[in-house]
């Protein structure tokens, strides 16, 4: 059972090269996994990288911002400019920032919980 976190972070800690920079929440696009490493996309399309997992930082997210569309995934609803139904009802995000990320893709199980996270979010 999940618990509720009063505490969400305003913002977080990345590293762009040797540079730690201090990003507001509100300025990330989405959180991804590749390699092994969680990287964050923000409002302009920059990529930094983030220390903790996915799970971790979830936590820490504002569950009325940001969703995790799936293992490799966390999304920020003021970047969803719409979704794709894709085979067997999956859906294919679509977001407002370019950025080098592979589909963003919301199994047929999940599907339902996203739309109805959309809606009230």
């Amino acid at each position: 059972m999940a618990t509720v976190n009063n505490k969400t972070k305003k913002r977080l800690i990345v590293k762009q090269g040797n540079e730690n920079i201090i990003l507001p929440v509100t300025d990330i696009a989405l959180l991804y996994v590749e390699s092994r490493t969680v990287l964050v996309i923000d409002q302009f399309s920059r990529k930094y990288v983030f220390q903790k997992s996915l799970s971790e930082v979830e936590k820490d997210l504002d569950e009325k911002i940001f969703f995790r569309a799936n293992r490799q995934v966390i999304v920020n609803i003021h970047f969803i400019k719409g979704f794709i139904v894709a085979e067997c009802n999956k859906l294919n995000v679509v977001l407002t920032v370019p950025c080098a990320v592979p589909s963003i893709i919301i199994s047929q199980e999940t599907a339902p919980f996203f739309k109805k996270w959309v809606c009230e979010s």
